[in-house]
C-alpha cells in the first residue's frame, strides 16, 4: 500500500513540476498579458486579464454571436456556426487572414459555456475539433488549440481571465510564434469591449445568464 502511495505522489509531482510559474510581459489599456513555458511544447502558454465595464449577460450574448467574429476577432475573416448542442454548447468554424506569404489558417472550435449558480461566474471552454470539417485545400488547419476564459462579476464591472494556448501549425517555428503571441489576443479584446457597448447585446436574454 505505501508503494502504490509513493508512486501516486511521484506522478503528482511529476505533473505539476512541468506547470512553470507565469512571467508578466507588459500591460496595454488595462490588458495584462503572462506567458508561460512548457517541458511539453517550445510554444508559450498565455493568460490575459482584465476588466470589463459591463455585465455577465452582455458579454455572454456577444461571445455566443459566431456570425459576428470577423468585427473583433484578430484576422477572423469568415464565421459560421456548424453545430448546436443546447443554449450554450455550439461548434463553430472560424477562417483566419494570415499575412503573405503565409498560408491562411482555418479552425473548427467546441465551446461550452457554464454558470455557477451561488457565486454566478461563468466560464467558456473551448478547444479545436479539426476533424469535424473536411480541410480546405490552401488553408492550413489549425489542430492544436485549448482556452478558458473565467468571467467574475465584482460590483459593477467583470474582472476576466483568458488562458489559452494555440499553434497555428504549418513551418512556423515556435520562436516566431512566440514573438507575436500577445498582438492578437489584446486587439481581440479592445474590440470586443466595443461590442459590449452595442444595444442588441446589452438588451439580450437569449442565453438566460443571471448577472
Amino acid at each position: 500500500m505505501k508503494k502504490v502511495l509513493l508512486i501516486c505522489l511521484l506522478c503528482v509531482n511529476a505533473v505539476y513540476s512541468q506547470e512553470k510559474p507565469w512571467r508578466f510581459i507588459k500591460e496595454t489599456d488595462g490588458i495584462k498579458v503572462y506567458f508561460r513555458s512548457s517541458e511539453k511544447s517550445n510554444i508559450n502558454e498565455v493568460k490575459i486579464q482584465t476588466t470589463f465595464k459591463s455585465n455577465l449577460s452582455t458579454i455572454v450574448e456577444a461571445l455566443m454571436d459566431v456570425d459576428n467574429y470577423p468585427n473583433w476577432v484578430y484576422k477572423a475573416v469568415k464565421s459560421k456556426t456548424i453545430k448546436v448542442y443546447d443554449l450554450h454548447e455550439v461548434d463553430y468554424y472560424n477562417n483566419l487572414d494570415f499575412p503573405w506569404p503565409l498560408d491562411d489558417r482555418d479552425i473548427l472550435i467546441h465551446t461550452k459555456i457554464t454558470q455557477s449558480p451561488q457565486s454566478k461566474i461563468v466560464t467558456s471552454v473551448s478547444s479545436a475539433h479539426p476533424e469535424k470539417v473536411a480541410e480546405v485545400k490552401g488553408v492550413v488547419r489549425i489542430k492544436e488549440f485549448n482556452s478558458k476564459w473565467t468571467f467574475i462579476p465584482k460590483n459593477d464591472q467583470v474582472v476576466a481571465e483568458y488562458v489559452f494556448k494555440s499553434n497555428p501549425g504549418g513551418s512556423l517555428p515556435a520562436w516566431l510564434i512566440n514573438l507575436s503571441l500577445d498582438e492578437g489576443p489584446i486587439k481581440t479584446i479592445k474590440n470586443f469591449k466595443k461590442q459590449l457597448l452595442l444595444e442588441k447585446y446589452k438588451k439580450g436574454t437569449k442565453y438566460q445568464i443571471q448577472n
